[in-house]
């Protein structure tokens, strides 16, 4: 572990920093993220804006800010930091469906971090700190500073979009341009994950009595992202109600708190931060080429393209958990910690999703890779 105390002021004044493995492990993937997304915008030309490298800079900035502080005031400031360029990056087109799926965007956002500030106040009026090492155990040793810190993580949780305060992730990031919807997916909600399994641990202890809350808003975040991508028609809207589905299994092992679970849901985010950042990648370069992202008006791509549709048949495949792939490593471990807590029906439910996904994953394929090729089809790359 690494800690350092930024600007120079003594501790509970001072930026703390701190890097222990799971932040360095996030702070990891998210930089292989840019990196990813970054030389896709290459290639598909949406680095031409010259203000597009310099945003994703703020905003990675930001994220790894967010990974590595020590206290939860500058959390919200480092979600704040990585807020504005995001807004930026999902609406700078100036085309009005961008417009307006920026304007939900930054209007939930604002609201959410109105509430978070609130939350962090609180915290710091009945605890007297926000430092989260001087809080551990805090939330059990004192109701006020639970029910404050609980306004703390329903901010988080809308950051994260769990149900039922997820309407504005496929309402936005399906209409930002390929390469920021793959950063966004990859890196704006995971910084949520990344808060609640932080505190949740450190503050609460994985307190056993709220384990019966988060199994009811878990569950429900799952059954309504998986149900909510069947009915889309989109390749990204699709995988945009996924996201949904997935933080729901990603945060499962709150609701049976424990080593393995925690373990399970840790490597669960690594896999999906990947995977999803593979699928929207994929499917854009097809909507890039292609000129629409419907599946109505797509087909045949996995002939066309054999390259580009094993990239998506792999990425599918592990999202769903079909081995040999991460997918089906991560779901196993969370089903197994589910299994040895006695925690039965989030196992049950972790396999039943499953199922559904696989179900909108092969609308994907069929659709757009697998299908017949539309009519006519387009001959530039």
């Amino acid at each position: 572990m690494i800690a350092e105390q930024v600007s120079g002021w003594p501790g509970g004044v001072s930026i703390p920093f701190v890097m222990d493995t799971f932040a360095g492990l996030m702070v990891a993937v998210a930089a292989l993220m840019v990196l990813v997304c970054s030389f896709f915008a290459m290639t598909t030309g949406d680095d031409e804006d010259p203000y597009f490298h310099p945003l994703v800079l703020i905003l990675s900035g930001g994220v790894y800010g967010a990974f590595l502080t020590g206290d939860l005031f500058n959390l919200f400031v480092m979600i704040e930091v990585a807020l504005i360029p995001s807004y930026v990056l999902l609406s700078r087109s100036g085309r009005a469906t961008q417009m307006n799926a920026g304007r939900i965007y930054f209007a939930v956002n604002l609201l959410v971090s109105a509430m978070l500030l609130a939350g962090v106040g609180l915290v710091y009026g009945t605890a007297g700190t926000v430092n989260l090492g001087e809080l551990a155990g805090a939330a059990q040793e004192s109701t006020a500073t639970a029910l404050a810190m609980g306004i703390v993580l329903l901010a988080l949780g809308a950051k994260a979009a769990l149900v039922p305060v997820h309407t504005w992730l496929p309402r936005s990031y399906p209409f930002a341009s390929v390469a920021v919807s793959a950063l966004l997916s990859g890196l704006l909600t995971k910084i949520g994950v990344y808060g609640i399994f932080r505190i949740y641990s450190v503050v609460y202890n994985g307190d056993a009595s709220l384990q019966w809350l988060w199994l009811i808003v878990l569950l429900a975040t799952m059954t309504v992202g998986v149900f909510g991508a069947l009915g889309e028609n989109g390749m990204r809207s699709i995988l945009s109600f996924h996201m949904t589905s997935q933080v729901g299994y990603i945060l499962l092992p709150l609701a049976f708190f424990g080593p393995l679970g925690l373990t399970a849901g840790i490597f669960y985010m690594v896999h999906h931060i990947i995977v999803k950042a593979a699928l929207f990648l994929a499917c854009g370069a097809v909507e890039h080429h292609a000129g629409t992202g419907k599946l109505s008006q797509l087909g045949g791509y996995a002939r066309r393209e054999p390259v580009l549709g094993l990239v998506f048949l792999i990425a599918a495949l592990s999202l769903v958990g079909v081995p040999p792939f991460s997918g089906f490593i991560a779901k196993m471990s969370l089903i197994l910690a589910a299994l040895e807590s006695e925690a039965y029906i989030a196992a049950a439910f972790a396999v039943l999703i499953s199922l559904f996904t696989l179900l909108s994953m092969l609308k994907i394929w069929n659709g757009a890779f697998w299908g017949a090729d539309p009519d006519p089809v387009r001959s530039d790359t």
